[in-house]
């Protein structure tokens, strides 16, 4: 089995499926800006933390001090490695001096003499540029990749050359990593592409990654790493919802492990059936809000205007809230960030108020189908059971085709809030449109909002036929 160090970096090691392979070389390719040099001294603290040592090289005309000013207030930064096991030296002058076999040279003493394990080169185009001809330069990273193997140091070589992917050095390192910043639209976002890892898989593709205080934090796409998930069944048991003859008309309750779709108009009342979903909650099976439009504050309100004790369940424990604004959100962040709170709360009830910002969140819009099935899934296999809400544009009822599109493959039961109107009042009817492998109650049943929550009345006599205006085999976007 291959040896690997970890990079320390959040979600990198993921992506690399373990870390560097001891002995490789690597090339860190990127425009300035970046973060290659973050994301290389990250990685030196982290190893000399975990007991390694490195020794940094550069090329660059920026002096070590000032490197170290800006590296200062990073929470990675750790000032008593520097230089007992992190250890920073310029070649600049020997490269001017003895060219690349100097270098060469000047590297593998600097490794040795440091007993180093990591070793960074920072400013590789600078050799490119100085190289007397292709053939030197070529010369120059075989010999490169021979002295990583015999000392047992991997190498990271941090470069802001863009070149063909069938360039020399390409070709020849173990590795090849590009960061990249990119826009669409008014928006910014950072890219992290693994090119190649000889003698090992890896997650391909972009994967977004952010720079904070805390260094970089790569976020491996979500569907990526849940590929290969199994997607269980959990069985036949059923879960209420909180409203009695909502339970009646499913024919006991929501399927344990099943995922709820409940689409309406602003208003309707989705957020309120959600707040009664959540409020049969326990310490014992406890539940999650995630939420994007509606604070806690403001969820407690609303919860105690309908008898609902939020603040009482938040505190025993029973429930948790997490709320995002629906504004520039990763939609890996937040996926991450869900099944991380399940896991560590083990939460058997989650209600999403606002898959609609999962829409919002996604840079590319041809992923959130994969998204969504792959959440969903990853929610099953945790025995979780789902609510989503979903805001439909339009207020009154009448025939509307709906295109669910990218969440009809993960919504295994669907309820449909509509406004109706008749005879001069509106009306709010509630329909069932599909309910996994179930019977179901199809009519449409006027409910209502009291100070004792909701309640369903009868059914709602002259109201359209919904049903057949559900189109779930759209594949256009949410």
């Amino acid at each position: 089995m291959m040896e690997r160090i970890s990079t320390g970096i959040p979600g990198l090691d993921k992506v690399l499926q373990g870390g560097l392979p001891v002995g490789s070389v690597f090339i860190v390719q990127g425009s300035p800006g970046a973060g290659k040099t973050v994301m290389a001294n990250q990685i030196c603290f982290q190893h000399a933390t975990g007991g390694g040592r490195a020794v940094y090289a550069t090329l660059l005309a920026e002096s070590h001090d000032r490197l170290l000013k800006h590296l200062s207030p990073m929470e990675f930064y750790q000032g008593d490695h520097v230089p007992s096991s992190i250890y920073y030296v310029s070649c600049f002058d020997k490269l001017m001096r003895d060219g690349l076999p100097g270098i060469l040279e000047f590297l593998a003493s600097e490794a040795k003499a440091r007993k180093a394990s990591l070793l960074v080169l920072d400013g590789l185009f600078v050799l490119e540029e100085t190289a007397q001809s292709a053939c030197e330069f070529r010369k120059f990273i075989n010999d490169l990749a021979m002295l990583a193997n015999l000392l047992g140091c991997t190498i990271l070589l941090l470069t802001n050359s863009a070149r063909q992917p069938s360039s020399p050095e390409y070709t020849m390192v173990d590795g090849w990593i590009e960061l990249a910043v990119r826009s669409k639209a008014t928006r910014s976002y950072r890219t992290l592409t693994v090119h190649k890892v000889r003698g090992s898989d890896f997650l391909a593709g972009l994967h977004v990654y952010t720079i904070s205080k805390a260094g970089l934090t790569v976020l491996p796409r979500f569907e990526s790493v849940l590929a290969d998930a199994s997607y269980a069944d959990v069985g036949t048991k059923r879960l209420g919802t909180g409203v009695g003859d909502l339970d009646t008309m499913l024919d006991g309750g929501l399927p344990c492990g099943s995922a709820t779709l409940m689409l309406g108009p602003t208003g309707i009342g989705k957020t309120t059936l959600g707040l009664h979903f959540i409020s049969q909650c326990t310490p014992a099976e406890p539940g999650l809000i995630f939420g994007f439009y509606e604070n806690a504050a403001r969820l407690k309100r609303r919860a105690q205007s309908y008898g609902i004790d939020l603040d009482g369940l938040m505190a025993s424990g029973a429930v948790e809230m997490i709320w995002h604004p629906p504004t520039e959100n990763f939609l890996d962040q937040l996926g991450y960030e869900i099944l991380e709170t399940v896991r560590r709360r083990q939460v058997a009830r989650l209600f999403v108020d606002g898959i609609d910002a999962f829409a919002q969140s996604v840079i590319f819009q041809e992923r959130l189908p994969p998204f969504l099935t792959a959440l969903t899934g990853a929610l099953r296999e945790e025995g979780v059971t789902t609510v989503y809400s979903m805001e439909l544009p339009f207020l009154m009822g009448g025939e509307h085709q709906i295109s669910l599109g990218s969440i009809s493959a993960v919504a295994e039961n669907i309820i449909l809030l509509r406004y109706v109107e008749q005879q001069a009042q509106m009306h709010r009817t509630l329909t069932l449109v599909k309910v996994r492998e179930s019977d179901f109650d199809r009519s449409v049943k006027e409910y209502y909002i009291t100070n004792r929550g909701v309640q369903i009345g009868s059914a709602l006599s002259g109201a359209a036929t919904v049903s057949a205006g559900i189109d779930t085999a759209s594949p256009n976007s949410l």
